[in-house]
């Protein structure tokens, strides 16, 4: 099966860059945007004013930057579509949901000195190339090379030899994540906020562009001077007693993904209910609430649901007006997020499915549909990780490598 998915994974990365990137050079969006970077016009249509060019000095760099940031505001700016607005929320919430895992995938032992570990290096391919391309061949790499996709069923010694992760590593992720991927995304999304001027609005899109090498580098730097300063971690379970490290590496890895399920829930539970909510119910919220009838006069599934990819919606990049490009923006997050982590899912089905001890295949899809519904694509291939762990609490209670708890 491993072979079988590996040239899955490279048609969805090819298809994905053509949905994305190739549909965004002729639609009109790639077109406005390389008007904005030579500075032929002040912002984007509705954007803050002037739009800033400069943010490290270096040319091609700064040019890079400007066509990211172009690309957020025309998301986040100029425009009262509250179906983008929240559906760019959802998404972002799944996303750092989906990169909190890799994260954590990359700090295991069995990935250590491997390309898979080098997640800052992948994180920045795909803020340039897309998550749609990088993510399914990062996967496909990770079936190939990695010790982790090749435990076996119910091997608990082998398991606790490739899925052990530092104890500080595990207990920091979450504020890591929080430090450089959440608090920067909700600044460079709420521009009101601290009532921001046009540069230090983009100056927060800027900031938040590099936080896969961010997060490392935070990692790490947490990591070294807690255990310096509070010295190592021993493994204990819920009571802080000490125990095997099988248990001790369960305990632990809960936070981590308990974090990365809650980004999902506050996100994804109020969207759906929202959404097959009756009339009646949404009608009762408009009086409830009025400031946020837009919202509930707006929401659908289709929030969810791109339109088909050879049917991209498309402006003229010369007379398009405010708002009109974030549809556009939409188009791509879409194909960008649902085709990437859709390989992420089934990378996270198949692990599952190898690892597991008495693995089911009526079980698997039970438990994929269930947390699809519950906390959507990147919640699902997170409980599915988080069942392959258990693993390790299978057979003896010993690592024969990975002793080390920092």
């Amino acid at each position: 099966m491993r072979y079988v998915l590996v040239p899955v994974f490279i048609a969805a990365s090819l298809f994905g860059l053509n949905a994305t990137i190739i549909t965004l050079m002729h639609n009109g969006l790639g077109a406005a945007l390389e008007e904005l970077g030579k500075g032929a016009v002040p912002a984007l249509k509705g954007a803050p004013v002037p739009f800033l060019r400069s943010y490290t000095g270096v040319g091609p760099v700064d040019q890079i930057l400007c066509n990211m940031i172009g690309f957020f505001a025309a998301v986040i700016d100029a425009h009262n579509d509250w179906e983008v607005t929240l559906g760019y929320t959802w998404g972002m919430a799944q996303f750092a949901s989906a990169w909190t895992l890799l994260l954590l995938e990359a700090k295991r032992i069995g990935n250590r000195g491997r390309l898979v570990s080098w997640i800052g290096t992948v994180g920045l391919i795909f803020q340039n190339l897309t998550w749609t391309f990088t993510i399914p061949l990062y996967v496909a790499m990770h079936l190939l090379t990695s010790p982790v996709a090749k435990i076996g069923n119910g091997n608990g010694d082998k398991a606790r030899r490739s899925l052990f992760v530092y104890l500080w590593d595990m207990a920091l992720i979450p504020m890591s994540v929080t430090i450089s991927f959440v608090v920067p995304a909700i600044f460079m999304s709420m521009p009101n906020l601290f009532n921001q001027t046009a540069a230090t609005h983009y100056k927060w899109i800027a900031a938040w562009q590099p936080f896969p090498v961010v997060n490392v580098l935070a990692l790490g730097f947490l990591h070294y001077a807690c255990y310096y300063l509070l010295g190592s971690l021993g493994p204990t379970d819920e009571e802080g007693k000490p125990t095997t490290p099988g248990r001790a590496y369960m305990v632990a890895v809960r936070g981590v993904y308990e974090f990365a399920l809650t980004l999902c829930a506050v996100t994804h539970v109020p969207l759906v209910l929202l959404c097959v909510m009756p009339e009646a119910g949404r009608e009762f919220l408009r009086h409830a609430f009025p400031a946020y009838a837009p919202i509930f006069d707006s929401l659908s599934l289709k929030t969810f649901i791109p339109r088909h990819w050879s049917d991209p919606p498309t402006v003229d990049a010369a007379t398009y007006g405010s708002g009109d490009l974030a549809p556009l923006a939409m188009h791509f997050l879409h194909y960008d997020f649902y085709v990437g982590t859709a390989a992420l899912l089934l990378w996270a089905m198949y692990l599952r499915q190898s690892t597991v001890k008495n693995p089911s295949l009526v079980g698997l899809l039970r438990k994929t549909a269930f947390w699809l519904l519950a906390t959507g694509p990147a919640g699902a291939t997170i409980a599915l990780a988080w069942e392959r762990d258990e693993v390790v609490l299978e057979g003896g209670d010993e690592p024969k490598e990975g002793k080390k708890t920092e």
